[in-house]
């Protein structure tokens, strides 16, 4: 993990720290800490506790080596859908989750995330447990491959792309798989044609839809009074459930959406770092006490 901080670079850190700037005075959860860039702008910015959460056994190495002489960050190897269980008994005045694939992992070529690397079809956040994206990819029924693909990766040629998978399975690696499915579109395209296979595939092996509801609504439940939930999300379907849960919240009473619409990376920060240009921010502030 020597090589991680080159790496990675956090998205819309200067909108996340304003955005959590209220809560710094007490205790704040990393609910994705990767790396630990969003962590360590807190700590600038003045935050005296950080919980940094991550799923990913790989990052919590990491973070406990990065942070290991700051006693303001305590590293979990814990899903953030566990929330507020990592807690006990205590309640953050802010959370922070970073959603999707960090650059660290799509640049691990072990890891199977990236379809420009040769690696397996694993894709697991967390290696230790669950099924690697490799039993999606060559035990589902083509029908079942391409509502996969529709679903969780929006492919418009789900089809085409299922029906070339299931003929030419079983397939073992990353490239593999990305020149198959390559090969359901003609012509050349602006965006590789494995990137939405690929986004599905993670999606699925990994629940992250299902994972995002259980960690908002573990998060609302876990927030003190008057707490702010910031939530970056990188495609549609995981901003749609944030936005649709911070409205339902708001709806009810239960606090206000701070950001009528989300936060977007700047073109300085769109061209320094490419994963910024799809982030958005939202964030929810809880209804305070009385």
């Amino acid at each position: 993990m020597t090589t991680g901080p080159s790496r990675h670079e956090p998205v819309l850190v200067e909108a996340v720290v304003e955005a959590l700037r209220p809560c710094l005075d007490e205790l704040v959860v990393d609910g994705t800490a990767g790396l630990g860039g969003h962590t360590q702008a807190l700590l600038d910015a003045g935050a005296t506790r950080v919980l940094a959460i991550d799923l990913d056994p790989d990052a919590v190495r990491w973070l406990t080596t990065r942070f290991q002489d700051d006693s303001r960050v305590e590293p979990v190897h814990a899903s953030y859908a566990d929330l507020p269980q990592p807690l006990g008994t205590e309640r953050p005045a802010g959370v922070l989750l970073d959603l999707g694939v960090s650059s660290h992992q799509l640049a691990t070529a072990e890891r199977g995330f990236s379809f420009r690397l040769e690696g397996p079809l694993d894709m697991r956040f967390d290696s230790t447990t669950g099924a690697p994206a490799a039993q999606l990819v060559n035990r589902l029924p083509e029908t079942d491959l391409a509502a996969l693909l529709r679903e969780y990766g929006e492919e418009r040629r789900a089809r085409a792309v299922a029906r070339r998978i299931v003929a030419r399975r079983p397939l073992e690696s990353t490239t593999e798989l990305a020149r198959v499915v390559a090969g359901a579109f003609p012509g050349r395209r602006r965006l590789h044609p494995a990137t939405r296979t690929f986004q599905a595939l993670r999606i699925a092996t990994n629940e992250e839809l299902e994972v995002l509801r259980q960690g908002l609504a573990g998060a609302h439940v876990a927030l003190r009074e008057g707490g702010r939930l910031a939530v970056i999300a990188f495609h549609s379907l995981e901003d749609r459930i944030v936005k649709h849960a911070f409205r339902a919240w708001a709806r009810d009473g239960e606090g206000e959406v701070l950001t009528r619409r989300p936060i977007r990376s700047g073109r300085t920060e769109s061209r320094r770092n490419p994963r910024a240009r799809s982030a958005r921010l939202r964030v929810f502030a809880k209804a305070s006490a009385g």
